[in-house]
């Protein structure tokens, strides 16, 4: 009875990534899924009623709102360096020491965006940030493609490193009780080294791209064209050092997340001149706020009714294990590079990333207790984090850059796919001897 209950569960798992990869609506998935398996999981004798009603359905959300409030402090932090002027002025800065050379100012560009997300995130943030970046990259003759895939990416380095992300992707790979700390010395190492690779794609993409196409134009500094307007003053220099304050103060001086964002929140106000009255901080503190719990509203729907599933997917572990255990390899370093040859199938919320699909597979693999968390964190975090967010036409913000841009699904794709797929496969390798060697 258990073995014919573990392969129904596993012909629905293969169910779900079709579903998933066509596009379906993955809240709605994702709680049908928690039912089945909750359902399933009875049947079997593994699950009983107190645990659906208690642990599934009320503890899943309710223990990821340590994660969630992460989230949401990550979200207003980027609503304040967009409020206070802070990203528009180091935008302005990349594109004045870039000059009239287009691949130049563009790469320079890519970094500027690369070091807001190491601490911004949502797609609210995202999308302010490109409706300043867009016009500037074409601006330059940069093509549309280029332009969307260049900016796509750099977002989706600074993520190795924030700590929303991280925190969020923690909250999803859960066993048992166990959770992954990734905001540890450990992990930073590993993620500057993810970040700089990334980036080193980014620059090479550009260049090679640029040089290409070779039909880029003189141009000259953009200004309310490119959506700068010239009669905004600058943020100065120490207000413009905010973006990586948090994740400084994260490894110097051991701070918590949050108080790390909040003291580099009081930094950028104090620095910008917006700390004058009571009143003015306050108005600013709340229209950031409110602005950045929106932006992230949809994510967190999507991510507690995630917990739902993870939780009954757990609870099933005892069905799955008997099938999957044999069949996975116990020699991890194949694992990991699986993992990155296989990392295209992160796209369309497939089996490869927890974004989708993969937290199916994550409970699966971890069913047959051959891997600790540690290694398992890395393992997925990889192909979520440099193929779903910084390159899935599914993940919100990609998605919005494409249409921006009126950018081809395909012709996006053929664009950054050759340069983002190797640093997948490269960071798995990386990852293994770092965490799992």
């Amino acid at each position: 009875m258990e073995i014919a209950i573990g392969i129904i569960l596993l012909v629905t798992f293969f169910a779900f990534i079709y579903y998933a990869a066509k596009g379906g609506n993955l809240l709605l998935g994702l709680f049908g899924m928690a039912i089945l398996w909750s359902g399933l999981g009875a049947i079997g004798k593994a699950v009983d009623w107190e645990t659906i009603n208690m642990t599934i359905f009320q503890g899943g959300p309710e223990g990821f709102g340590p994660t969630a409030v992460n989230i949401i402090f990550g979200s207003w932090f980027g609503r304040i360096l967009i409020e206070t002027g802070i990203a528009r002025t180091i935008i302005r800065r990349a594109v004045e020491l870039g000059g009239d050379k287009p691949a130049l100012t563009t790469i320079l560009l890519s970094i500027v965006v690369t070091a807001i997300f190491t601490t911004a995130y949502g797609v609210g943030a995202v999308v302010a940030i490109g409706v300043i970046v867009f016009p500037i990259m074409l601006s330059l003759g940069i093509s549309k493609p280029l332009a969307t895939g260049t900016f796509a990416m750099s977002v989706g380095s600074g993520l190795y490193v924030n700590s929303a992300l991280l925190t969020q992707a923690a909250g999803t790979m859960v066993i048992g009780e166990e959770q992954f700390n990734p905001l540890v010395p450990e992990w930073y190492r590993f993620a500057g080294i993810a970040v700089a690779i990334q980036v080193v794609a980014v620059i090479l993409m550009v260049t090679l791209s640029v040089r290409k196409e070779n039909k880029v134009k003189a141009w000259a500094v953009p200004t309310v064209d490119a959506g700068i307007d010239p009669e905004q003053s600058n943020a100065n220099l120490l207000a413009c050092i905010t973006p990586i304050l948090p994740v400084t103060f994260a490894i110097a001086f051991k701070f918590s997340a949050i108080v790390a964002i909040i003291v580099s929140v009081v930094w950028a106000l104090f620095w910008t001149k917006n700390i004058k009255s009571w009143k003015g901080v306050a108005t600013i503190v709340e229209k950031t706020f409110h602005d950045g719990v929106a932006d992230v509203g949809l994510v967190l729907g999507f991510l507690l009714f995630l917990q739902m599933f993870i939780r009954s997917a757990g609870a099933c572990k005892d069905l799955l294990a008997p099938i999957v255990s044999p069949i996975f390899p116990t020699n991890t370093l194949w694992l990991f590079v699986v993992f990155g040859l296989l990392s295209v199938l992160a796209l369309f919320r497939g089996p490869m990333t927890i974004w989708g699909a993969g937290v199916a597979t994550f409970v699966i693999i971890a069913s047959t207790g051959l891997y600790p968390l540690a290694v398992l964190y890395p393992l997925f975090y990889i192909p979520a984090t440099t193929i779903t967010t910084s390159v899935c036409p599914t993940q919100s913000w990609n998605l919005w850059a494409i249409g921006y841009n009126k950018v081809g699904v395909k012709e996006f794709l053929t664009q950054v796919l050759a340069y983002i797929l190797p640093v997948a496969l490269i960071l798995e390798i990386i990852a293994y001897f770092m965490f799992a060697a």
